[in-house]
C-alpha cells in the first residue's frame, strides 16, 4: 500500500491525464473514472485549482438540478492550458531548434537559430541555457516552465547518455548530466526520430497507440515504435535503428559501415544519387532535392520519375517487414522528405496493402503532423510526459486507493 502522498500524486496524475486526453468532465465523471469517493476528488481537484493548473466552469442552476443528486453543483473540470509550460530543443547540425508546448501539449512558440557545425555539448548546452533563461524573462513563462527536453540525431540510452552521434563528433558525452547542472530544472534527452515519433503520437490522443511505427526521412532514416503509449527501447535503450534493416546486399556504403541498409536506399543522398549521379551537394541544394526531384517528376522528367520509383519501392518493402514484425495499428512518416512522401504517399499505401502478410490488419499509412519543428515538439512531449503523465508509473489500481 502507498502512503497518502504518493496516492495524492499518482492520482492528481490521473486526472491531469484524463483532462488532457479525453477533455473537460465532471468531478462525478472524474471520480467514477479513478474510482475514488467524491470526498477524495473535491479535495484532489481543489489541490489542483490551488496551484493554477485546473480551473472550473460551473453551470447556472435550472430547474432541472432539482432531480439531480444532492452535492456539489454541476459543472466542468478542465485543464488550465498556460498552467505549465515545456520546452524542447533539437540540436542539429548547425541549426538548433526551440518548440515550448503548454499544458494541453499545445504548440506556442517555436523559433530556430544557427549553431556552429562541429558545436561542443558545452556550447550547445549553454545555448539552450540562454535560450531558457530568455523564456523566463517573459511574464507568461515566469515561473512555469517545469522541465527540458533536449534530443539529438545519434545513439542515446534511456539515461540520457550519447553513445556515439558521429553526425557532430560526439561519443561518450553524459548530456543529461551536463543540462541538468546547467538548467537546473528535470531534463531528459532523447533520439531525435524516437522523440518525433512520441510527439506524432502525444499530440494526438485520438490515434490509436497500441503499438505506432515511425520512420524519420532525410539524411538518415530514423525510427521508432511506440507501444501502448510508451517508446520500445529494447535492452540497452536503443532500440528502433529501423533504418539499417537489411533490405539488400548490394547499394551504397551506409552509415553504420553496411550495404543494403532500408536508410541507404531512401535517404537524401540516395536521392541525390539518382537524380544528379553525385550524393556531393550543398547544403542548400540537398535542401531543395525533395521539391527539385517531385518537381522533376510533374514535368515528366524520366531521371526524377525513376528515382522516385526506386525510392518508392525500397520505402514500401521497408514498410511491409516493419509491418509483419510489428502488427502496427499506424505507420507514421515525417522529417524533411515530406514532398516526396505526399507524391508517392497514395503509392506507398497500395504497396503495402499488397505486400504484407495475408491476413494481417492493413496499418494506416499517414504523415507526420508536426513540420520541420517536430524533433523539438517531440523533445518537449517527452518533458510533459516525465511530468505529469501517469501510463509512465507502474502502480495497481489497488495501491492508488487513499
Amino acid at each position: 500500500m502507498v502512503d497518502q502522498t504518493l496516492a495524492r500524486f499518482l492520482n492528481e496524475l490521473r486526472i491531469l491525464t484524463m483532462l488532457r486526453t479525453q477533455g473537460p468532465a465532471s468531478r462525478a465523471d472524474i471520480a467514477r473514472h479513478l474510482g475514488v469517493t467524491p470526498a477524495t476528488i473535491t479535495r484532489l481537484i481543489n489541490g489542483l485549482v490551488e496551484r493554477d493548473l485546473v480551473r472550473e466552469a460551473r453551470k447556472p442552476y435550472s430547474v432541472t438540478d432539482k432531480l439531480r443528486e444532492p452535492g456539489r453543483p454541476g459543472g466542468q473540470v478542465f485543464l488550465n492550458a498556460e498552467g505549465a509550460f515545456f520546452l524542447g530543443v533539437e540540436i542539429g547540425v548547425g541549426v538548433m531548434r526551440f518548440a515550448v508546448i503548454d499544458l494541453l501539449a499545445g504548440v506556442v512558440d517555436s523559433q530556430e537559430i544557427s549553431i556552429p557545425r562541429d558545436t561542443s555539448p558545452t556550447l550547445a548546452v549553454n545555448a539552450i541555457s540562454e535560450h531558457l533563461s530568455s523564456l523566463t524573462i517573459q511574464q507568461r513563462y515566469r515561473d512555469k516552465i517545469h522541465s527540458v527536453g533536449v534530443t539529438v540525431p545519434g545513439i542515446v540510452t534511456s539515461e540520457g547518455y550519447v553513445v556515439n552521434l558521429p553526425i557532430l563528433g560526439w561519443k561518450s558525452v553524459d548530456l543529461l548530466a551536463e543540462l541538468s547542472r546547467a538548467v537546473r530544472l528535470p531534463c531528459s534527452v532523447e533520439n531525435n526520430a524516437n522523440a518525433a515519433a512520441f510527439g506524432a503520437v502525444y499530440t494526438q490522443p485520438s490515434l490509436p497507440s497500441v503499438c505506432t511505427i515511425f520512420l524519420k526521412l532525410g539524411t538518415g532514416c530514423g525510427g521508432a515504435a511506440i507501444v501502448n503509449g510508451r517508446l520500445l527501447r529494447g535492452a540497452g535503450g536503443t532500440a528502433g535503428e529501423f533504418g539499417h534493416i537489411r533490405l539488400s546486399d548490394e547499394g551504397a556504403l551506409c552509415s553504420c559501415g553496411q550495404k543494403g541498409c532500408l536508410e541507404s536506399w531512401v535517404n537524401l543522398g540516395s536521392l541525390a544519387r539518382s537524380l544528379h549521379g553525385t550524393d556531393q551537394l550543398t547544403e542548400s541544394q540537398f535542401a531543395a532535392l525533395p521539391a527539385d526531384v517531385v518537381a522533376g517528376a510533374e514535368q515528366k522528367d524520366p531521371v526524377a520519375i525513376k528515382a522516385l520509383d526506386d525510392f518508392t519501392r525500397w520505402l514500401t518493402l521497408g514498410i511491409v517487414s516493419l509491418i509483419n514484425m510489428f502488427n502496427p495499428s499506424t505507420v507514421i512518416l515525417g522529417g524533411v522528405m515530406r514532398p516526396v512522401l505526399e507524391f508517392t504517399l497514395e503509392r506507398i499505401r497500395t504497396g503495402v496493402q499488397s505486400g504484407i502478410i495475408p491476413g494481417i490488419p492493413v496499418p494506416e499509412v499517414r504523415l507526420s503532423e508536426l513540420g520541420k519543428f517536430e524533433c523539438a515538439i517531440g523533445a518537449a512531449t517527452i518533458a510533459h510526459h516525465h511530468g505529469f503523465d501517469i501510463s509512465r508509473v507502474e502502480i495497481s489500481e489497488q495501491e492508488l486507493q487513499p
